[in-house]
């Protein structure tokens, strides 16, 4: 090995001249290592939401929130280093195993889940006469106003909702940031949910008659009581509602308009209001978003141990359904499901979003049921009339097992 000598004071320092150094190789190291560590310590601390309530710790719901993008970049840095082949490549692939259960609340790589396969008229009609079936939508529609800014857009989303729902024939359609504004808009809606007599509202504002802003249930089973629930320092909601069954039993349906995280583009823009521009701006912008969060994961976790705490108490088999603003990897999604079934995971296919925006990474609307209803299909439809995308899902009682 051939080396030279050089000094800078008493110091030496001696450069392989056979080996040269890179430093932007060096630098790249650094920064993937960096990245490693803090994208799999995220992740853990992702993994550990779903056991604290946010009204303890909100911090840790952070992370669950972005669960789905830690996943992908700890994914990205595997593959990284395998290609590589460091030992670094150990630090996420043990950290994507130890959430390997999390994952399937994410993405199902089954092929054999076609789960966008629409039913025909025949077997619409088959389902609707078998008593043991039931076919269940949820649609945040966020108040038929999205892109819209006059009256006209309002009503033409109004007629292409119905349009969708009445082409799926869902049993049970629950609405979030349902809104009619005038006397008019009520008899429109009526016009298109004639074969869903049976109505619930829990209205937030307005409220005189059927106008207001608030959760709906449409219903084709007979409600036979209904109970409502408007969080304290909330515009959400729950509305309960006891359906009777063709079969004579009854369902408890829980209709779940929570909290939302508040977080999205319009954040950003609200720098630009400050008064205080530069890096005291910055700070009060900072401050602001971090009051905000802790608050609305607070908020949340209150309205996710009331509602929890009724779903566990009910005497009769639940399907619980709605806008949960926040992810499987949660406290929230934890709690709210319980022991329900996730349909995704029984028949979804491919990654599951409901939030079109935030690069449409986020599933945030859920429908859980009883283990006692077996999932038959599941599909959420990427559609332009809200920032939500609906949730549909048919599921049949479950035959009971051979001696019961």
């Amino acid at each position: 090995m051939s080396a030279n000598r050089t000094s800078a004071g008493n110091e030496y320092y001696y450069i392989d001249q056979s080996r040269p150094v890179h430093i932007w190789r060096v630098l790249l190291d650094i920064l993937l290592v960096l990245l490693t560590v803090g994208l799999g310590a995220a992740l853990v601390m992702a993994y550990l939401s779903t056991g604290i309530s946010p009204e303890r710790n909100w911090v840790f719901a952070f992370f669950g929130l972005g669960a789905p993008f830690l996943f992908l970049g700890n994914l990205v840095l595997f593959l990284v280093w395998v290609i590589r082949w460091r030992w670094w490549a150990l630090v996420p692939g043990l950290t994507l195993l130890a959430g390997i259960g999390h994952l399937g609340t994410l993405v199902q790589a089954d092929i054999r889940k076609d789960y966008r396969k629409e039913e025909d008229a025949g077997a619409i009609a088959a389902r609707r006469k078998d008593p043991s079936r039931l076919a269940v939508l949820t649609y945040n529609v966020h108040g038929f106003t999205y892109g819209q800014t006059r009256h006209e857009g309002y009503l033409r989303t109004v007629d292409s909702v119905a349009a969708y729902i009445r082409r799926l024939q869902p049993d049970v359609i629950c609405f979030q940031e349902y809104e009619t504004m005038q006397p008019s808009d009520v008899r429109r809606i009526d016009s298109l949910y004639r074969d869903w007599p049976y109505r619930a509202y829990n209205f937030v504002y307005g409220g005189e008659g059927d106008v207001g802003y608030g959760t709906a249930v449409f219903s084709r089973l007979p409600i036979l009581e209904a109970r409502r629930t408007i969080f304290e320092h909330s515009a959400n909601s729950l509305l309960r509602a006891d359906l009777l069954t063709p079969g004579g039993d009854t369902l408890r349906l829980f209709n779940n308009h929570l909290q939302s995280t508040q977080v999205d583009e319009r954040s950003q823009s609200r720098v630009e209001h400050l008064e205080v521009r530069g890096e005291e701006g910055t700070r009060q912008f900072v401050r602001s978003l971090g009051s905000r969060l802790r608050a609305n994961y607070r908020r949340r976790a209150v309205q996710v141990d009331t509602v929890s705490a009724q779903i566990a108490a009910s005497p009769h088999p639940a399907v619980v359904v709605g806008d949960f603003n926040d992810t499987p990897v949660s406290y929230t999604y934890k709690k709210m499901r319980g022991g329900l079934e996730d349909p995704f995971i029984n028949a979804g296919n491919g990654f599951a979003y409901t939030y079109n925006r935030l690069f449409s990474m986020l599933r945030i609307d859920y429908v859980f049921h009883s283990p006692l209803f077996e999932t038959e299909a599941y599909r959420s439809d990427d559609l332009p009339w809200s920032d939500h995308n609906p949730v549909f899902v048919r599921m049949r009682r479950a035959e009971p097992a051979a001696g019961q």
